[in-house]
């Protein structure tokens, strides 16, 4: 299993200038590049080095070859990402990431030795929280510049001997929602007081300062915005974490709805468009499914359609069963319960309608 590493960077003010040199010229190179292969129509990494590589390392004959080679396939990336058919070159921020490897970065312990502009600086700390997953660092590292600070981004490569999964024949509901981030099948909800609290306080701060629409306003709708990022993927960390200790223990799998699409198939009120829109459930879904693969835990993704207006009952659906937001209903059977648990009770039963197909072709 491939993940990311975050690692920080303890610097002086003299490293802090160098790396934020480096950077720069970094930048400064690969939108160079960029227009560079632009023009051509050329975004192969093989091609575009040998049209670029020898004038850049003239012009720049105090910089790195390897950042310089780095750089290439950056560019050469960025097109392969974001389509070849652009109206405008690629371009790159000042504070973009710089991409490493083993030829002009190197660790010992506790301590980092990377290529700046100002030369090699050695014995820099570094912090590193999880070192046993350090130890499966692989290929490059990116360094990173974010509020003031310096991180380093490595890729780790987890040994697929450490994955195992169990066979299960019972699976957890999981329905996401608007008002209850996640409610689960067994009765759990995970949501509160506090994370509604401050999703308005974000929103309504954000709403004040475009009102306002001076630079500084500006400047800070981006700060805010990055501090409610960070808030979104603590919660999303601390919900899927509890998700799946829960299945883990109780051996069962986690089936949950295929929301690829959902904007635009579904509708919502203009006063709960904005804590519909504010939330990243793809985000808590990856979370998810990595940490249940680490585990060993079956993630099962079923159909979302008409789930919160069927009854988990009696299987009658209709719209009107639903009465609001929270309130569910059965015209049929008079079945009431909390609209999101009965959501996450079909959703198990189609869960478990997918593992009993899944058993059965695994016995024929």
């Amino acid at each position: 299993m491939i993940k990311t590493l975050k690692i920080k960077i303890i610097t002086n003010d003299f490293q802090h200038r160098a790396l934020l040199g480096t950077m720069q010229i970094f930048n400064q190179i690969c939108n160079e590049i960029s227009e560079i292969a632009f023009d051509k129509k050329e975004y192969r990494p093989f091609h575009l080095h040998k049209i670029v590589y020898c004038n850049f390392k003239t012009k720049y004959n105090n910089y790195s070859s390897q950042l310089i080679i780095r750089a290439i396939n950056c560019v050469s990336l960025s097109y392969k990402l974001k389509g070849e058919r652009r109206q405008r070159p690629t371009g790159f921020k000042k504070a973009s990431a710089v991409v490493y490897d083993e030829r002009v970065i190197s660790f010992d312990e506790e301590t980092i030795s990377i290529w700046t502009t100002e030369g090699r600086l050695k014995h820099i700390p570094v912090v590193i929280h999880n070192k046993e997953l350090f130890k499966y660092r692989k290929g490059q590292t990116d360094l990173k510049y974010e509020n003031g600070n310096w991180y380093l981004l490595c890729c780790v490569d987890v040994p697929e001997k450490t994955k195992t999964k169990t066979v299960t024949t019972d699976c957890i509901g999981v329905d996401l929602g608007i008002v209850q981030i996640a409610t689960t099948s067994d009765g759990d909800s995970y949501s509160g007081t506090i994370i509604k609290q401050k999703r308005k306080q974000y929103a309504s701060h954000r709403q004040r300062l475009q009102k306002r629409g001076t630079r500084s306003a500006m400047r800070r709708i981006k700060t805010i915005g990055r501090k409610e990022s960070r808030f979104r993927k603590d919660i999303n960390h601390q919900i899927s974490k509890k998700l799946v200790e829960k299945a883990k223990g109780t051996n069962c799998a986690l089936a949950l709805e295929e929301l690829k699409g959902i904007n635009n198939k579904v509708t919502v009120r203009k006063s709960q468009r904005n804590e519909r829109l504010s939330w990243s459930f793809y985000q808590l879904r990856s979370f998810i499914e990595y940490k249940s693969e680490e585990k060993g835990v079956e993630v099962i993704i079923v159909p979302s359609p008409y789930t919160s207006q069927t009854c988990s009952e009696c299987g009658h659906c209709e719209k009107k069963n639903r009465k609001n937001q929270s309130s569910f209903i059965c015209l049929s059977c008079g079945f009431a319960a909390n609209a999101d648990y009965n959501a996450s009770l079909n959703i198990k039963t189609l869960g478990l309608q997918s593992i009993s197909l899944l058993l059965g072709t695994e016995g024929a």
